[in-house]
């Protein structure tokens, strides 16, 4: 059962205020979200019906400081479905937005470990430009301090620079979407 005190008045609106659309209240948990969403195939602890509805009552701490918002690959697939055009990836992009706003290290973790951006072990790195060249995305590049950096806005989570490393001094963690492939699921 929920606390009413666990709740955070105007918290919907702050949302709103950094990127969500203003159709945010307008859902009414139909599931068109849900249904055609695929991390909620694989992912017990996600579902962007239940995300846009603990925001609208206030579960800022619950949403904020867990995991579940990170899973959400950003396809879009919630999107063209939602018949009251409250676009839930949007509302969980602003959500993420809100943790790195906050804390930004706590963003870039949550993304490695979601599976959602590739990470470069400076001590195995030899500055090869092997990601640099192979990324499409354009997400890696050299430091002046000589071993090579992933821009997480620019990085889709491929796999191609992990792939293509000669090194192996990058990792991808896989997604839930990965991980239930990987299992037979």
């Amino acid at each position: 059962m929920l606390e009413l005190k666990t709740r955070e008045a105007g918290f919907a609106e702050a949302v709103i205020g950094v990127g969500a659309p203003e159709t945010l209240a307008q859902c009414f948990r139909c599931g068109a979200c849900s249904g055609v969403c695929p991390v909620e195939k694989v992912a017990e602890d996600f579902d962007p019906r239940v995300i846009v509805h603990a925001v609208l009552l206030g579960l800022k701490e619950r949403l904020l400081g867990g995991e579940s918002i990170w899973k959400c690959s950003g396809c879009g697939s919630c999107v063209p479905v939602c018949p009251m055009d409250v676009k839930p990836m949007e509302v969980i992009k602003a959500l993420k937005g809100m943790v790195a706003q906050e804390d930004p290290e706590k963003a870039l973790e949550m993304l490695f470990k979601t599976g959602r951006l590739a990470r470069v072990d400076a001590g195995k790195c030899i500055a090869c430009l092997t990601c640099v060249r192979a990324c499409p995305f354009g997400a890696p590049y050299i430091t002046p301090e000589g071993y090579a950096v992933i821009t997480p806005e620019k990085c889709k989570a491929c796999g191609i620079c992990v792939v293509e490393c000669p090194a192996r001094a990058i990792e991808l963690a896989a997604s839930p979407e990965m991980a239930a492939n990987m299992l037979g699921g």
